[in-house]
């Protein structure tokens, strides 16, 4: 369970951290260092066990845009809109060059099979043979 709570915080501290575009780095990181000091005192301090009450906690806390609005207003910065996270393409070109290499070998290996089942291997031909002498008595 504490995993899921962990990952209840680390969302939000993301969702603040994306929306704080425009204020300088160092101050960024300093008030999300705090911001993350004060959620994880008031978690031992209110000993908050379930996820239900950790989420009731950061609502009251506010929402990510309140915080980051909060924080460009004492900063004096505009916020901007949250960027969308980049897509990364070479795993799906990676996947899709894989996905072919792997139909062409079993392509190939069907047709070589087709090629050898359908060569039928001559019958033999019937021995020629010489009468054989019969002796005389």
């Amino acid at each position: 369970m504490k995993t899921r709570q962990n990952d209840v915080v680390a969302e939000y501290l993301r969702e603040v951290d994306q929306r704080l575009a425009g204020i300088p780095v160092l101050q960024r990181r300093e008030l999300l260092a705090d911001l993350e000091a004060h959620i994880a005192a008031e978690r031992v301090d209110r000993n908050l066990d379930s996820e239900g009450e950790l989420i009731e906690m950061l609502e009251k806390l506010g929402s990510p845009e309140v915080v980051a609005a909060a924080a460009h207003e004492e900063a004096g910065t505009q916020p901007r809109a949250p960027q969308p996270p980049r897509r990364r393409l070479w795993p799906w070109f990676v996947g899709v060059g894989a996905l072919l290499v792997v139909f062409a070998f079993c392509a190939s290996a069907l047709f070589l099979a087709r090629v050898d089942s359908t060569e039928q291997p001559a019958p033999p031909e019937p021995a020629v043979t010489a009468p054989v002498p019969q002796p005389t008595s």
